[in-house]
Order: structure tokens, then sequence, then C-alpha cells
């Protein structure tokens, strides 16, 4: 997924890792981690809205088939506004994420906040020992 490395605590992939040498240093990785794990839950909120947006919705009663008249009027007037228009098309967008992509990118997400949880737990454990 990604390749974060912040001050005490580095996350490739879905790997958490923390490094301190200190209780000093725990705590500011501990603040750390709980920063980067709100981060990372607002941006499963986004994925989440995203996904539920792409899904299928049940198919709704349209507008009946243009006749073709109307078809062949629509080429017309289409035809001759882009001859007047004389602006270039636009360049394709970029790919949209499909449905499986955005499922794989909150399971990501998903595994990422849990190894932190973990890395959380473990901090604190040190810190108690510690005191």
């Amino acid at each position: 997924m990604q390749l974060a490395a912040l001050r005490f605590t580095k996350i490739e992939g879905t790997a958490v890792a923390v490094n301190v040498a200190s209780a000093a240093e725990a705590k500011a990785a501990l603040k750390e981690l709980r920063h980067k794990k709100r981060e990372l839950k607002f941006l499963r909120g986004a994925l989440a809205k995203r996904h539920k947006a792409a899904k299928s919705k049940r198919p709704r009663k349209g507008k009946p088939e243009p006749s073709g008249v109307s078809t062949f009027l629509d080429d017309i007037r289409w035809g001759f506004g882009k001859m007047l228009d004389g602006k270039p098309e636009a360049a394709p967008a970029a790919r949209q994420p499909t449905l499986a992509d955005i499922e794989q990118e909150m399971r990501s997400i998903d595994e990422i906040v849990h190894n932190i949880d973990g890395c959380i737990l473990q901090l604190q454990g040190k810190l108690l020992a510690h005191d």
C-alpha cells in the first residue's frame, strides 16, 4: 500500500514497526501511532463512502428508447456543435478504481490499523514496566 516512515514508526505495506530507546521516545511514538491511526480511519471512511456510491443500485425504470428521427436530430446538433466549438477534446481521465480495488484498499487499511493497535499495546506495556 504505502511506505510511511515517521520519527519512531515505520510502516511498510501492512507491517508496522516501532523503534524506541527510552520512555520519552515511547510516549512520542504512542502519540505518533495514535495520530497515524486517526488518519487511516479518516481515509477508510472516505473509501467506504466511495464503495457505497460505486455499488450498483436497483435498476430503475428509465426513459423509453428515443425514436430514429430524434436520434438523427441529436446527432446533427452534436455535429454542428463540434464544428463550431473548435476546442480540442480533453484527454481521457485516469482509470477509476473498481469495487475490488476499493475493497482491497479497505482491507489493507484495516490490517494496518490492527497492527498499529498491537504496537500501541506493546508500547503501553513497556511504559508500565518502566514506571
